[in-house]
């Protein structure tokens, strides 16, 4: 089958057993895209195809375990891919930790948020570089919290005056240069890639969003089937060449139909993204 942008194979996500990566897998599979979900829990992972097929009879959903907070995983999940399925279409990097409440650290020792938003990401990455199919895409998801975080390469583990909002947001800056710097590369290299950013907004699910508790928040808030619009659109758009950002196009970019946006500007971002790439490196034993 042939995937909703154009090129072979199926569309890897990661994270797409809950929220908004959910809600992007299921829109995916009733355009036609089959998919390969990385997930944690294999019977998270069960529940999830099982729901899919129950709207979309006939999808295809592969599952195979990924869990991005151990390197050694990751590694054995781009084998297992690599042997089951062949070229992929577009890399969906969506799974991530959001507000650990206390500084937690990967079983490579890295810092929690960084470790899984940024580093297995960037190790996966690698890996599976080599059975991309022609013009596949890399869709890293970021968040609207990258526009305040900074990238403390000084301390990376957080082990000076942790915060769960700090480390949230430097992994999410992480993310957005991390796709610049992956274009910057593409090009550079002449490589039949396209890397493209995107962020959902400020999304929540349908039942928070009926909750008298977060009545303030509708105003300016949309639901994950609507915030997962703008991975659909990273993936599908025919009219995305690379290097866009793509999110909310409503104020603040918060909700809103999907659509590209600027990207936040970042001062030294050229010589950011190479160093983050050269760190990256370095900590995952992963350089590409």
């Amino acid at each position: 089958m042939v995937a909703a942008n154009g090129a072979g194979g199926p569309v890897v996500l990661t994270g797409g057993t809950r929220g908004i990566g959910s809600a992007a897998a299921l829109e995916l599979a009733a355009r036609g895209v089959p998919l390969v979900l990385g997930v944690r829990d294999i019977e998270r992972g069960l529940t999830s195809r099982r729901a899919i097929l129950q709207q979309v009879p006939g999808a295809e959903v592969g599952l195979l375990p990924l869990d991005l907070a151990s390197l050694g995983s990751v590694r054995e999940f781009a084998a297992m891919y690599a042997d089951a399925y062949g070229p992929w279409s577009a890399l969906v990097l969506n799974a991530g930790v959001k507000l650990q409440p206390k500084r937690t650290l990967t079983p490579d020792g890295f810092e929690m948020h960084f470790g899984v938003n940024h580093l297995g990401h960037f190790a996966l990455t690698g890996l599976l570089l080599p059975v991309a199919a022609p013009e596949a895409r890399v869709v890293t998801v970021t968040s609207i919290a990258a526009r305040m975080g900074h990238i403390l390469f000084h301390d990376l583990r957080f082990d000076h005056g942790y915060r769960p909002f700090r480390a949230y947001a430097a992994s999410k800056r992480a993310n957005l240069v991390f796709a610049a710097a992956l274009h910057r590369r593409i090009r550079e290299d002449a490589l039949p890639l396209r890397s493209i950013a995107t962020h959902p907004g400020y999304a929540l699910s349908r039942e928070q969003l009926r909750s008298p508790l977060h009545l303030a928040e509708r105003a300016f808030a949309h639901d994950y089937a609507a915030g997962a619009e703008t991975i659909v659109t990273a993936v599908t758009s025919p009219d995305l060449v690379g290097g866009e950002l793509v999110a909310p196009t409503g104020p603040m970019q918060t909700s809103g139909s999907p659509g590209v946006v600027p990207t936040p500007s970042i001062v030294d971002d050229e010589l950011l993204g190479a160093r983050l790439w050269r760190i990256s490196g370095q900590l995952t034993r992963i350089p590409w």
